[in-house]
């Protein structure tokens, strides 16, 4: 595969989804798209928060600029699943 993608797991209460993504697009934009493809209303991103190994992502950096590792897996979730 070409340098500037990354294979990537995306989890979900939906469901997971495998795929190429590019190295240069802001996460917030990959998580919108994903969201979309796993049938998860995309106008309540900013209600979902991506994570990965149990940390949340900044999602104005790219998943280059994040240093994600190939074949890693994020997860998607609501950023109220945990309030204490």
């Amino acid at each position: 595969m070409s340098d500037n993608r990354i294979k990537l797991t995306f989890s979900t209460t939906a469901g997971d989804l495998e795929d190429y993504f590019s190295l240069n697009q802001p996460l917030h934009a990959i998580k919108k798209a994903v969201m979309g493809r796993m049938k998860l209303d995309p106008s309540q991103a900013d209600k979902f928060v991506v994570t990965y190994k149990g940390n949340p992502l900044d999602e104005g950096k790219t998943i280059g600029d994040l240093g994600i590792p190939e074949n890693s897996v994020l997860i998607i979730e609501r950023r109220d699943v945990v309030k204490i």
